[in-house]
């Protein structure tokens, strides 16, 4: 009742933040030193940003850093907790968007300010079925690691969820801080074990839960944006397939790259994981791409 629709103070004044999580090791692996490669190659000129740990002495010449608690850190339900809440969004409001660019990415080319310019609330590399994603039944955009999230809609979105389902402002508070909440887990699990009809201590453990796994819950931040933000706000643009698919790959390249008229997209998420082989013949030599100089592994 007493929380307004969102509505932002004034303008963003820039067009685009390049957002690079980082994990809680000390050192980058030699697969994410060619993603930051292409990175650097090709988006050079952006306003580039390390989401990072408070400890984390990394330090990328060009690059900005936003150190965040450790339990938004090293595992993918720490990253959705952080990315879920309303106050990761409000740190970029000078900005109109947020390119997430995860260090298993490769870009090819730049083509962010057009793909700003398209228009769409979120684009990200497409779920597309195939042996690799039999999960997928609904072909559609797209994957979280390397997409694009208008800022002021995540923030409308974000605070029509409250304002139709107050609890799960409260759920959301809980499991942000759960890590450090775990004392009081396990008591409330004692106390569900005596109580097991209580309705308010069994919704916070379930919440509990299923953010924990969010995989095997359907609770990733990426399909939140791509199939459930409509829900809250109507307007929002969720770019089509086809769409995606000009933006990025991840499954299945080969077949994406057939149906996309054997042209590269803007570029690639997981290139390591989906068909190594294929992505190889497009990376950059290792002389390219590096300049300047960082505490990141040559």
């Amino acid at each position: 009742m007493l929380a307004r629709p969102y509505a932002g103070k004034r303008p963003p004044s820039k067009l685009v933040a390049v957002v690079v999580p980082l994990s809680n090791r000390p050192d980058l692996l030699p697969d994410e030193v060619v993603s930051l490669r292409h990175l650097r190659h090709f988006l050079e000129s952006y306003d580039k940003y390390l989401l990072a740990p408070p400890e984390m002495r990394m330090r990328i010449e060009g690059f900005q850093s936003k150190q965040y608690p450790d339990r938004f850190f090293g595992t993918v339900a720490a990253h959705n907790r952080l990315l879920g809440t309303p106050d990761f969004y409000k740190g970029f409001t000078d900005y109109e968007y947020i390119f997430f660019y995860h260090l298993d990415s490769l870009a090819f080319s730049d083509q962010l300010t057009a793909w700003c310019k398209a228009g769409w609330d979120y684009i990200g590399s497409p779920f597309i079925h195939c042996e690799d994603t039999p999960w997928v039944k609904n072909q559609r955009v797209g994957n979280g690691g390397f997409a694009l999230l208008r800022v002021e809609s995540a923030l409308k979105v974000l605070y029509n969820r409250y304002r139709q389902h107050p609890s799960t402002y409260w759920l959301d508070l809980f499991t942000r801080n759960g890590p450090r909440m775990l004392p009081l887990i396990g008591r409330m699990e004692r106390l569900q074990a005596r109580f097991p009809r209580a309705p308010l201590i069994k919704r916070f453990l379930d919440e509990w839960q299923l953010t924990e796994d969010p995989n095997q819950s359907n609770r990733n931040n990426d399909i939140f944006w791509s199939d459930k933000a409509r829900q809250y706000l109507p307007q929002f643009k969720v770019a089509t397939f086809e769409e995606g698919l000009r933006f990025a790959f991840e499954a299945a390249p080969r077949k994406c790259f057939a149906i996309n008229g054997g042209r590269l997209p803007f570029g690639c998420h997981a290139w390591g994981r989906y068909d190594r082989e294929f992505w190889e013949s497009f990376l950059i030599p290792a002389n390219e791409g590096e300049s300047g100089t960082g505490t990141y592994p040559a």
